[in-house]
C-alpha cells in the first residue's frame, strides 16, 4: 500500500500539503516551491496566482526571469544572539486583530531568564509568539521554570509589556524590550560569527519583575492564515498522487503506442524495445542529445514503461556479486548535468556484464538536462538489466521534482503526463545495494534512533546527542521495508514521537526510508538534529556507523547526498561519500568523482576513487525549465527566499547538499 495518509497512515492520495526542503534552488532561477501541494504548511505565505493565457509558454534562452524573494525579514534563531526567531514550521499569525483573541492572561515574570527559549514573529515580522519554553520547574525556585510556573504557555502572543501595548511592533523591538532569553552558546556564537548581533537597539530592556499581558488566540486563528494558498484553477494539471496498477500501466502503454511518430527528418535513434539497444545505439543517443535532440515522445514513454517493469521485480535491498576480474562503478549525485555525465563515461567506460554500474540516486533536478540524464541511465538499464543498478535518492521524490526543475523540464521537453510516469518509476527504485556482502550502498544515511523521540531543545553541539541504539538495525529489517511510497511534509512531522511507543510496521518503514534518503553523517557521537529540515531527520555519528557495520558484518558503507570538494570523502572510518556532479549548480567549484570496486588479491573488495573537473555546457542555467511550471502552473508555486547563514566557509551552521561550506542554494519559504 502507498503510505500517503495525511495522518501518517496508509491512504490512497496525498494530503494537500508538501514542504520545502531546506536545500537547494538555484540563485539564478525562480525561487519557487510547489504550492498546491503545500497549502496546509504553517510557514507558507499565499503566493499570488499569475494570470496566463494561450498555449503553454516554454522558456526561451535568455528569457529566464530571476524573481527576487520578497523582502521579508527572516529573523532565524541562529541569526540572533538571543536565539529567538522564526523557523519554517512556525504558524503565521497577526497580533492586531481583536476578533482572533480567545482569552487574555496577565502574568508577572519575576526575573530573567524566565525559561522562554524562543519567540517567533508573525506576518511581516510583527508581533511575538511563544514557541519554545521550559515546560516545568526542575526544582523549587528554578529560574528557568519561572514562565511555566507563572502560567505562560506555548502559542501565547505578547499584547503588552509593563503596561505598554506592543501589538504591531517589530519583533526585534519586542525582543529588545523583554531581553529574556536562555543562554545558548551555539546560537550566540552563530549570530556573532555572522555579525548579526550588531543591529541598532531601538528599545531599552524593561526592569524585572514585569507584568506581561499575553493573548491566547482562538483555535484556527493561525491555521486560517497558513492554509491560504493559490487555488488550482478548474481543470488545472496536478501531479498524479496515487500509484499505478498493472492495469493502469497497460492502458498507458496502449496510449503510448498510439502516439504520433516523429516528424520527417528526425535523425536520432528509435526505441523499439530493449533488444534494440546496443553500444552503437547508446553512442548515437549520447551524440544526438549533446546536439540538442531528444528522443521522440512515443519512444521515451515506452522506455519508462519498460524500466518500470524491470524495477517492480527488484527487492528493496539488492544483492550484487562482483567476481575477480570484474569491476563495479558507483556514481553519486548527477543532478541533470548531462554534459558532465558524457565526460564521465569517457573515463569509466559504458556498463557491461563485467563492468556493472550502480547509480546512487539524485539523477535529476537542478541541472537543466535531467531528461537526457535519466533516459541515458534508463537506456543502460534496458541494455544490461542485470548489470545496471539504481538507488532512490531524495530527488527521486515527486515533491522535490515539482520544486527543483524536473517536472518543469518534462513539461517543457515532452509533457507533464510523462512526469507522472517517471514518478511511478522512481517509487519502484530500490533503496540499498549490498555488494559481495561487504559494502552497503545507500543514497544518504543509516536508520535513526530507536525510540525515535523528538527533542525540540537539542542543538547541533556534537556533545548534545541521542546515544546509539541498544539494538542496531539489521539487513533483514531493511530487506523487509515496503519502499513503494511518496514522502510528504506530514511524513517528516510524524517521523518522531513525543514519547517512546511501539511503532506499526508502516511507520518503521517510512522512518527508515526518510533516513535512507535524507540522513547525513556528523563528527560527534550518536544522533543529532539535521540541518535539512526542522523535524524528522537525524544526523548520525561514527559510533552509529561502527555499530551498524559490526552488527551486519559490513566493511564499508558508500553514500552520496552531499557535495565533497574532491568528489569523495571518508566521513567516518567505514563510511565514504561520493558525489559525481562537478561544479554543482555551476557555482560549487567542487570536483566530481566515481568509485570503482573490485576484488583484490585477498578476495576482499578494494575501492579506487577517480576525481575529475567539470566540462563546458550550453549557456543554459540550472533549473531553467522551472519556468515552465511558473508560467503555466502558478498554482503549484510558492515564493521562496534566500536563507541567511553565518559564513560561507563555516562547516557548523547549516549545510544542505554542500559539506564543509554553505552552498549557493540555501532557500526556504517566505
Amino acid at each position: 500500500a502507498l503510505h500517503y495518509g495525511a495522518s501518517g497512515g496508509p491512504a490512497n492520495s496525498l494530503p494537500a500539503a508538501a514542504a520545502a526542503e531546506d536545500t537547494a534552488a538555484s540563485g539564478r532561477s525562480s525561487a519557487l516551491l510547489a504550492g498546491a501541494l503545500v497549502s496546509a504548511l504553517a510557514a507558507a505565505r499565499a503566493a499570488a496566482a499569475r494570470r496566463h493565457s494561450g498555449n503553454p509558454a516554454r522558456p526561451q534562452r535568455g528569457g529566464l526571469t530571476a524573481r527576487r524573494a520578497e523582502a521579508v525579514r527572516q529573523l532565524r534563531p541562529r541569526d540572533r544572539s538571543d536565539g529567538h526567531g522564526w523557523i519554517k514550521e512556525d504558524p503565521i499569525f497577526t497580533d492586531t486583530d481583536d476578533s482572533l483573541i480567545e482569552a487574555l492572561h496577565t502574568i508577572e515574570l519575576k526575573k530573567r531568564p524566565s525559561g522562554i527559549k524562543r519567540y517567533s514573529h508573525g506576518q511581516d515580522g510583527k508581533g511575538a509568539m511563544v514557541m519554545d519554553m521550559s515546560e516545568k520547574a526542575r526544582y523549587p525556585g528554578d529560574p528557568l521554570g519561572g514562565a511555566a510556573v507563572a502560567g505562560v504557555k506555548k502559542g501565547f502572543v505578547v499584547k503588552s509589556v509593563g503596561g505598554t501595548d506592543v501589538r504591531g511592533w517589530d519583533f526585534e523591538d519586542i525582543m529588545d524590550l523583554l531581553e529574556d532569553f536562555v543562554p545558548d552558546p551555539d546560537a550566540q556564537s552563530a549570530a556573532a560569527f555572522g555579525n548579526k548581533a550588531q543591529r541598532q537597539r531601538t528599545k531599552q530592556p524593561v526592569d524585572f519583575p514585569v507584568v506581561i499581558e499575553y493573548m491566547a488566540l482562538k483555535e484556527g486563528a493561525t491555521a486560517a492564515a497558513a492554509s491560504a494558498g493559490p487555488a488550482a484553477p478548474a481543470g488545472a494539471w496536478m501531479p498524479r498522487l496515487s500509484g499505478w496498477s498493472d492495469e493502469d500501466l497497460a492502458k498507458e502503454r496502449q496510449r503510448a503506442a498510439g502516439m504520433e511518430e516523429p516528424a520527417a527528418g528526425y535523425a536520432g535513434p528509435r526505441y523499439t524495445g530493449a533488444g534494440c539497444i546496443t553500444d552503437a545505439w547508446i553512442d548515437q543517443m549520447l551524440t544526438f542529445q549533446k546536439g540538442g535532440g531528444i528522443l521522440p515522445k512515443k519512444d521515451a514513454y515506452t522506455m519508462v514503461l519498460d524500466v518500470i517493469g524491470l524495477l517492480k521485480k527488484e527487492p528493496t535491498l539488492v544483492d550484487v556479486s562482483v567476481q575477480p576480474g570484474q569491476t563495479i562503478t558507483v556514481f553519486g549525485d548527477l543532478h541533470g548535468q548531462y554534459f558532465d555525465l558524457c565526460n564521465i563515461l569517457t573515463m569509466s567506460g559504458k556498463p557491461s556484464p563485467n563492468r556493472p554500474f550502480l547509480f546512487n540516486g539524485d539523477f535529476v533536478d537542478r541541472g537543466s538536462w535531467s531528461v537526457e540524464v535519466i533516459l541515458t541511465l534508463f537506456a543502460f538499464k534496458l541494455q544490461h538489466p542485470g548489470s545496471v543498478f539504481f538507488n532512490r535518492g531524495n530527488h527521486e521524490m515527486l515533491e522535490a521534482n515539482v520544486i527543483y526543475g524536473f517536472a518543469g523540464e518534462c513539461g517543457s521537453k515532452y509533457d507533464l503526463d510523462i512526469f507522472n510516469l517517471f514518478s511511478e518509476a522512481f517509487r519502484n527504485l530500490p533503496l540499498t545495494h549490498l555488494i559481495n556482502n561487504e559494502v552497503l550502498v545507500v543514497h544518504a544515511g543509516l536508520p535513526g534512533p530507536r525510540p525515535r523521540v523528538w527533542l525540540p531543545g537539542q542543538t547541533h553541539d556534537p556533545e548534545d546527542a541521542v546515544p546509539i541504539n541498544a539494538v542496531p538495525c539489521t539487513l533483514a529489517e531493511i530487506r523487509n521495508v515496503d519502499r513503494y511510497t511518496e514522502l510528504t511534509p506530514q511524513s517528516y512531522k510524524t517521523a518522531v514521537d513525543e514519547a517512546p511507543r511501539t511503532e506499526e510496521k508502516w511507520e518503521t518503514d517510512q522512518r527508515m526510508i526518510i533516513d535512507f534518503l535524507w540522513a547525513d553523517p556528523r563528527g560527534g557521537a550518536g544522533y543529532g538534529p539535521s540541518y535539512r529540515k526542522s523535524r524528522g531527520i537525524f544526523m548520525f555519528g561514527p559510533d552509529v556507523t561502527q555499530q551498524f557495520c559490526q552488527a551486519n558484518n559490513i566493511k564499508l558503507i558508500i553514500r552520496s547526498h552531499e557535495v565533497k570538494a574532491d568528489g569523495f570523502l571518508y566521513d567516518h572510518p567505514t563510511l565514504m561519500s561520493v558525489f559525481s556532479a562537478p561544479n554543482y549548480l555551476d557555482t560549487g567549484g567542487n570536483k566530481g568523482a566515481f568509485l570503482q570496486l573490485s576484488p583484490g588479491p585477498s578476495g576482499a573488495l578494494e575501492v579506487k576513487p577517480t576525481s575529475y573537473g567539470h566540462v563546458p555546457h550550453p549557456d543554459i542555467p540550472p533549473m531553467f525549465h522551472q519556468e515552465f511550471i511558473i508560467n503555466n502552473h502558478p498554482h503549484l508555486c510558492r515564493t521562496m527566499k534566500k536563507k541567511v547563514v553565518a559564513s560561507a566557509n563555516d562547516d557548523e551552521f547549516g549545510d544542505s547538499d554542500f559539506a564543509g561550506y554553505q552552498g549557493p542554494d540555501e532557500w526556504e519559504e517566505a
